[in-house]
């Protein structure tokens, strides 16, 4: 059987990339950011990656793939980056919105998909590691427990 694209038999999408200028003005309305909100997409991959600039400022906010995570498992993310946050471990952390969302819901073609924006982590991708560096994330993982 042939299926040809029609408004009748519309093509149907397993991901969609998120226009990056769409999630810089929704970016701007729900965190209250100002009118000068640049957003890039960063990577694109099992979560879409977008790069936030506002002012002097940078975020990361994350567009988790149609289905990856549910809503539950998203929140216990949260809530664990939180309390790392707060134990002073430095990770990204969330942020909330004007309305104290964590999470965001956006009407993907795909269907419903959440989105949170994350605090930036500064520093530089390291390719080897010295036994310093490993002694240093050992202490690091040490403080978590």
């Amino acid at each position: 059987m042939l299926i040809t694209s029609s408004p009748m038999h519309p093509v149907l999408v397993l991901t969609s990339t998120i226009s990056a200028k769409y999630l810089a003005l929704f970016i701007q309305e729900k965190y209250g950011f100002s009118d000068g909100c640049i957003c890039r997409l960063f990577r694109a991959g099992i979560n879409h990656t977008y790069m936030i600039q506002a002012g002097e400022k940078r975020y990361v906010f994350r567009v988790y793939s149609y289905h990856w995570r549910t809503e539950t498992e998203i929140r216990e993310e949260i809530r664990l980056l939180n309390l790392l946050n707060e134990h002073q471990i430095p990770v990204s952390f969330p942020l909330a919105d004007q309305a104290n969302n964590y999470i965001q819901t956006l009407n993907a073609p795909e269907g419903l998909r959440y989105a949170v924006l994350f605090t930036y982590a500064e520093g530089e991708k390291i390719r080897n590691l010295t036994p310093a560096t490993c002694g240093n994330i050992g202490t690091l993982m040490a403080k978590m427990h």
